[in-house]
């Protein structure tokens, strides 16, 4: 025994005074020390505490040369903490130059990602969803931070290793999912596992992604390690977990998801493309056989079965090798009375730009909530929801940022100032799985902007922005709440069946050329992706007169999730309104949808 000095989260070996002799900082939660190790007189050794400053406490800690002075520095969640030469008796002075997410794990790493010879930081969320890194440029004597998102398609990001898998003299950084990391009670908890490797590419400037080990029982852990078990001269890895002690033998590096191509990552024979996915209870195995959804475990495989399905319609959903930097370009900037409207790009993979505006109110804080705003189809686009043209009907990202949410409002592909041909871009199988990418990139856009709370992201829309904002959800669970406005109707009640609207090259044109137009091949429908939402919440605007999106479909998508709500305990996460009404978003409705936002968030209701 050291010492209690309190609760921790867990701690690290590094060598802190530089004298060749490992210490222990730990993250404390309520402290902030690290312990280092003495010899003593009797060829043993003791531990010396040396206190630390206060804002060091909490979760999250790492430690590395930020600065290319030669010593190492603490960097934390809030900033870093500058070495002196004396550390013991010296003074740590805090450079409080980043804001990353408050559950960043242990250990936040320090390491020249992108080898142009400083520090870059690289954290995953312990908490929630996400793998991030801010990459360090000095162009003109001044330290900058640019925050970038590396993969964000699970959670509990707790430990992340640096190791040289492949041993070609670059490091490659190994991240995976802890199991049950807080008994359930995590966005992505009860998700398959998975243990994945990262590669910086220099020239794309994005990372390359492979398996480790996926929807197996390996969880990750808080302090998984690296090296060569098995004395066969590369490095295994050790991960130790709820779920059990496991070795993971290097056998060689596997094909990334890119470099198999679109179509390989398709499938044409699973077992679970045998699932009556009608049934929401029921889910196949490996195996092929029939197995019961009986708790939240059985549904995190019926969910990753969900999302396989709308795959095989919409197309694989991107990798880290096509988050390319955002590089926003700002194009005009107007002030009103409530808020700043921002035109601006960002680039979405190597090939595209997202025209968008970027509504922010004035005074928005570092904890200001923020909403993906997605048009309807009309020729207006983004200027609808911005409310920037006399003829926009639905004016609902002016209205949220007159209610003091910050609005970013895309253009979908092909429509507004978003040109794109679809037959030009084959690594998308669907204008659909193009629009979600764009989506999820401007989460990233959202996320990197000072005033957003990262954690209160919701997504708004009506009629097309409706079911993109339902299928953007699914794949990306930082939306926390979504407001769908006659966005879907059961495929069996869309116009009694006749799907082939849906088969358009802007939407799933593979609705059409392998599953025939037929409802009943199609491998998905609208209550398993509102299934998958869960068990965040929903606000559903379905009028009675909708002539697009049937009503009483809807009331049988609603029907149908209810098994999994309750499953969830959350049988009061949606709420459906049915004006007597055509299609549309009336403005009495919109006020009830902001409200119960406003609810999800905690925040005051606003009279606006």
């Amino acid at each position: 025994m050291i010492e209690k000095p309190g609760p921790m989260e867990t701690g690290r070996l590094y060598d802190v005074n530089g004298d060749g002799t490992l210490d222990i900082l730990p993250t404390g939660m309520k402290f902030a020390a690290w312990w280092e190790r003495q010899p003593s007189r009797d060829g043993s050794f003791v531990w010396v505490r040396h206190d630390l400053p206060a804002e060091i406490a909490g979760h999250g800690i790492g430690f590395g040369d930020v600065n290319g002075d030669g010593r190492g520095d603490i960097v934390t969640p809030l900033g870093w903490w500058e070495a002196p030469e004396d550390v013991v008796n010296g003074q740590w002075i805090a450079h409080k130059e980043w804001r990353l997410h408050s559950d960043a794990g242990v250990p936040i790493i320090v390491e020249d990602i992108d080898a142009d010879g400083d520090s870059d930081i690289m954290w995953g969320r312990g908490h929630r969803v996400g793998l991030y890194w801010l990459e360090q440029t000095n162009d003109d004597g001044t330290r900058r931070w640019t925050f970038h998102v590396i993969d964000t398609s699970y959670s509990q990001i707790h430990a992340i290793l640096v190791a040289d898998l492949d041993g070609d003299g670059r490091s490659e950084f190994v991240a995976g999912k802890r199991y049950l990391g807080h008994d359930g009670r995590d966005p992505g908890e009860w998700n398959p596992l998975g243990i994945y490797w990262y590669r910086f590419d220099p020239a794309r400037r994005t990372f390359r992604r492979g398996i480790v080990d996926e929807a197996g029982p390996v969880g990750f852990g808080l302090d998984p390690k690296a090296a060569d078990v098995d004395a066969d001269g590369d490095v295994d890895l050790l991960a130790s977990d709820r779920s059990g002690l496991y070795l993971l033998e290097n056998i060689g590096q596997s094909k990334t998801r890119e470099e198999l191509g679109p179509t390989a990552l398709v499938p044409n024979e699973a077992p679970w493309l045998n699932e009556d996915h009608r049934n929401l209870l029921m889910y196949v195995d490996e195996q092929g056989q029939p197995q019961q959804v009986a708790s939240l475990k059985d549904w995190g495989i019926r969910r990753a079965h969900i999302l396989k399905g709308m795959m095989a319609v919409m197309g694989p959903l991107p990798g880290p090798e096509r988050r390319v930097p955002l590089n926003v370009e700002i194009l005009s900037e107007e002030v009103t009375d409530s808020y700043r409207r921002i035109k601006l790009t960002y680039a979405s993979d190597e090939s595209d730009r997202v025209p968008s505006y970027l509504l922010i109110p004035r005074g928005a804080s570092q904890r200001t909530p923020a909403v993906l705003c997605l048009h309807q189809t009309t020729p207006l686009a983004k200027d609808e929801p911005a409310g920037t043209h006399p003829d926009a009907a639905w004016p609902y990202a002016h209205e949220l940022a007159l209610r003091g949410f910050i609005c970013l409002v895309p253009d979908y592909p092909s429509f507004g100032e978003h040109a794109y041909e679809f037959k030009s871009h084959p690594q998308y199988l669907s204008g659909t799985m193009k629009a979600i990418w764009d989506n999820i990139r401007a989460i990233d856009l959202l996320e990197s902007l000072p005033e957003v709370d990262r954690d209160r992201i919701a997504a708004i829309g009506h009629s097309l922005g409706g079911h993109n904002a339902l299928f953007t959800a699914a794949f990306d669970e930082r939306i926390q709440a979504v407001i769908c406005s006659c966005g879907f109707t059961g495929f069996h009640d869309y116009y009694g069946g006749k799907i082939e609207p849906w088969s358009q090259d802007r939407y799933m044109p593979r609705i059409k050329t392998v599953y025939e137009s037929n409802p009943d091949k199609v491998p998905f429908d609208f209550h398993e992706v509102i299934a998958a939402i869960a068990p965040r919440p929903i606000f559903i605007n379905a009028p009675l007169q909708d002539d697009n999106f049937d009503c009483n479909g809807v009331k049988k998508v609603l029907a149908a999730v209810e098994p999994i709500d309750a499953l969830h305990n959350t049988s009061k996460r949606i709420t459906a309104v049915h004006p007597d009404i055509g299609h549309g978003f009336p403005p009495d409705i919109r006020q009830s949808a902001y409200e119960w936002l406003e609810r999800q968030f905690g925040m005051r209701t606003s009279e606006k």
